[in-house]
Formats: C-alpha cells, sequence, structure tokens
C-alpha cells in the first residue's frame, strides 16, 4: 500500500504540474482569441455610427469597467482601459485593423472580468457617454470553453493518477504474491516437518533464486538434523547394552561382595568401558564426517604405501591366520589425513580378521593412467551374499548368515571406512569373489 500511495504522489506532482500549465496557456490563448473577436467588423461599425454622429470633437476610450448583461441574464465584458483618440480612426476594415492595433500597442483592449454593482438590464453591445463610445463584449463562450478545458484536465488528471495507482497495486501485488507464499509455506515449517519446501516461481528472477536458495538451505538444516537424530538414536541404541552390563556385573557383586571375584568383576567393567569408549569414539567420528564431509580435515601429501606396511605390520592377527601384503614398487602419493587414512585400512583389516579361516591377503596397485590408487582386503571366510553388498555398509548392519556370528563388533566399521574414503573422494565397495569377501579401496592418487 505505501508503495501504491508513493507512485500515486509522484505521478500527480507532475501531471498536476502540466495540466495547471496547459489550463494558463489555454485560458491566454482563449482571451486573446476573444481580444481579436471585439474588433469585428459589426462592433467596428457600431463604434463608427457612433463617431460620426458625434461632433468633431476628440472621442476617447476612459479608464473605466462598463458592462451589460445578454438576453439570457449573464454579464458582458468591457474593453476599456486606457484613453485613446477615436479621431484618427478611419471607417472600413483599414480602420479597424488600426483602431485595434492601436488599442493594443497601448494596452487599451483588455479583458478584465468584472461583476458590476447592479444588474444593467441595457443589452446592448456598446454604451454611449458624453464624447465617448464605449465597446463591450461578453466572455460567456470563451469562458464555458475554459471550463470545459479546466474540468477535462482536471477529470483526465484524476483518472490517470487512478490508473496509476490501480497498476502499481495490481503489479506489485502480483510481484510479492511468490513472496507471501514463501512466507506462508515457511512459517508452516517446524523441526518435525523440515521436509517442506518453499515454492519456486517459474521465472527466473530474484524472487526465484531467493526460493531455491531458501530450499538449498533448508536441505543443510534437514541434512544435518537427521545426522543429529541419527547419532542419537545409534548413541541410545548401542551404549544401552555395554551401559546395561556394566551395571548388572557391578550392582551383583555389590549385593554380595564376599561371594564376588573381584578381580573378575573390575576385569569384565573394564572390558565393558573400553567397548563403551570405543564405540563411542565412533559414533563420534562419524557425526563429525556427516558434518564435515572431510572438507575440514587438515590435508597434506601422504604415501598410501608406508601408510598400509604400517599399519599391516603392527596386526597381530589371531593363531592360524596370515596376513600377505604385496605392494608396488615405489610410493603411492595421495591427498588426504594419515590418521583417517591409517583408520579405514585398519577397519578392513579388522573385518578380515573376523571371517578369514587362514589367510588375508592386502594388495596395493597404483593405475597411473587413470590416477586412481586400488588397495584389495581379500579374506576366505563365508563371503558377503550380493544382495546385502550395499547393506554391508549400513551403521550397526549384521548379516544372518555365518559372517553374522558374534566377533564383538558394533557394526560400525565398513560404514565408518566408506564415509572416510567418500571424505577422501574415493570408493569403498565389494567385487565379486570366487571365495570369502573383497573389499576395494579406491583413492584419487598421482606420481610422487
Amino acid at each position: 500500500m505505501r508503495l501504491t500511495l508513493l507512485a500515486a504522489v509522484i505521478a500527480a506532482v507532475p501531471l498536476a504540474a502540466a495540466a495547471t500549465g496547459t489550463a494558463l496557456a489555454a485560458r491566454a490563448s482563449i482571451l486573446q482569441d476573444g481580444q481579436r473577436r471585439s474588433a469585428d467588423p459589426e462592433h467596428w461599425l457600431r463604434i463608427e455610427v457612433k463617431r460620426d454622429q458625434a461632433t468633431n470633437n476628440r472621442k476617447r476610450i476612459p479608464q473605466c469597467r462598463s458592462t451589460s448583461h445578454t438576453p439570457q441574464g449573464h454579464p458582458r465584458i468591457s474593453f476599456c482601459r486606457k484613453p485613446y483618440d477615436l479621431s484618427s480612426s478611419q471607417p472600413g476594415p483599414s480602420g479597424r485593423d488600426a483602431m485595434y492595433d492601436a488599442l493594443s500597442n497601448q494596452g487599451a483592449l483588455s479583458l478584465a472580468p468584472w461583476a458590476p454593482p447592479a444588474p444593467i438590464q441595457r443589452p446592448n453591445a456598446y454604451f454611449e457617454f458624453p464624447g465617448y463610445v464605449v465597446l463591450v463584449y461578453s466572455l460567456e463562450a470563451e469562458q464555458a470553453q475554459l471550463n470545459t478545458i479546466v474540468w477535462s484536465l482536471a477529470g483526465g488528471t484524476l483518472a490517470l493518477i487512478t490508473l496509476i495507482a490501480g497498476s502499481t497495486w495490481f503489479a506489485v501485488g502480483r510481484a510479492l504474491r511468490p513472496v507471501e507464499a514463501i512466507r506462508a509455506e515457511f512459517a508452516e515449517l517446524s523441526a518435525h516437518h523440515l521436509d517442506r519446501r518453499v515454492p519456486v516461481p517459474r521465472a527466473g528472477n530474484e524472487i526465484a533464486r531467493l526460493a531455491t536458495t531458501m530450499n538449498t538451505t533448508l536441505n543443510r538444516l534437514q541434512t544435518a538434523v537427521d545426522r543429529q537424530r541419527q547419532f542419537t538414536a545409534d548413541a541410545s541404541h548401542e551404549l544401552r547394552t555395554p551401559l546395561a552390563c556394566l551395571r548388572t556385573e557391578l550392582e551383583l557383586a555389590l549385593n554380595r561382595p564376599d561371594a564376588a571375584d573381584w578381580p573378575q568383576v573390575v576385569h569384565a567393567a573394564h572390558e565393558d568401558t573400553i567397548r563403551v569408549q570405543e564405540l563411542t569414539e565412533d559414533l563420534l567420528l562419524l557425526a563429525r564426517l556427516d558434518a564435515e564431509h572431510g572438507d575440514r580435515q587438515p590435508r597434506r601429501t601422504v604415501d598410501l604405501t608406508d601408510v598400509v606396511r604400517e599399519e599391516t605390520v603392527r596386526r597381530r592377527p589371531p593363531n592360524g591366520i596370515d596376513i600377505d601384503l604385496h605392494t608396488g614398487p615405489g610410493p603411492v602419493a595421495v591427498q588426504g589425513h594419515p590418521a583417517l587414512l591409517a583408520r579405514v585400512i585398519g577397519n578392513l583389516l579388522d573385518n578380515a580378521e573376523r571371517y578369514a579361516t587362514s589367510t588375508i591377503a592386502v594388495r596395493l596397485t597404483h593405475d597411473t593412467h587413470h590416477g586412481v590408487a586400488v588397495i584389495g582386503v581379500f579374506d576366505d571366510g563365508p563371503g558377503i551374499p550380493t544382495e546385502d553388498h550395499q547393506r554391508i555398509f549400513e551403521r550397526f548392519t549384521r548379516l544372518d548368515d555365518a559372517r553374522a556370528q558374534d566377533t564383538g563388533g558394533a557394526g560400525l566399521g565398513l560404514a565408518i571406512a566408506q564415509r572416510i574414503a567418500t571424505a577422501h573422494r574415493g570408493t569403498l565397495e565389494i567385487t565379486p569373489s570366487a571365495r570369502g569377501a573383497h573389499f576395494a579401496l579406491r583413492l584419487p592418487a598421482r606420481l610422487p
């Protein structure tokens, strides 16, 4: 509404000025035309007749205001302002022109509306005074014409201002209608309905870009809230069991302190505490990777060959399990975080140790043509069904076959490994294998 009023005021000022100027110009033109018509031949003949009937004395038009009324009762207006000697005027058109020019040059011929003190009943177009002849002329037609012009200008100006105000109101309302739709939809958002999005106008203007930006922000907000909910659900789900076991063991020992094997109680509590700590660290790492997508992790050039060798050598696999390591002849340089790269390799080895029967094979190759380093981890265990190749990377996933035996894992190792690979712009997947499971980690690499 304020924009509409502002537009109306801005339009009214120049339009009113233009209408006023036009009315004044029309008034001057109409009055000047009336002056010229006051000296037409009919009026001139009347003056000549009176002058001929008078004596040879000098006839003058004095400074006066004389008027008469038309038969309809409207006043007439006189044209006498300054004395003028009529004896020098000659009859005929040439004399009429000389008189008109003389009166105009001396300012004697003018238009001055005048209301008489009392009605004048004599409807003649002239008055005769001693030694003078006064010519009068009615401006009724000119005044009516001027009134028509003034009212037309006023009506047109008002109509134009109304049109401008209405057009502005309609245009602004139509332009702001998408904004109102965005506001209404945004007002319906809540923590439990973050899947709603504001409507994006089809026109690719600033409002459409604003709506797109808001939807992008809402996507990020929903992702962050989903991560927070996932972390809360994961923590409550996985921490409940070890904490319950720890509490049960301690309560049993406290209820029968004389019969409790305190070294065994302390040892079991210590193991449960370590499990809770490791699980908490894994959950926090997953939450950080989800929140940062690896972008804020410090990156530097890392020799992937050294990382694989160090992580493999420090392993002490269970009895009867051998680790066969094979790397290329030279270093393989990647950009990343050394601790996270060691973590993903360690998680793959942990998974292989749980299910291998005799051998774990680790292979590091460098595809210089495509600039990719590939780390393969093989085990000779029961393998993973094809339909579970994607589900195995979900959090807390435990398969229902032989690989689902209780090995003490929480089901987060492969999920963490895949998130670390994604954070390093790589991939982690299961490839077909005749026996056991084959995990392939691919990372962007270059020659050192």
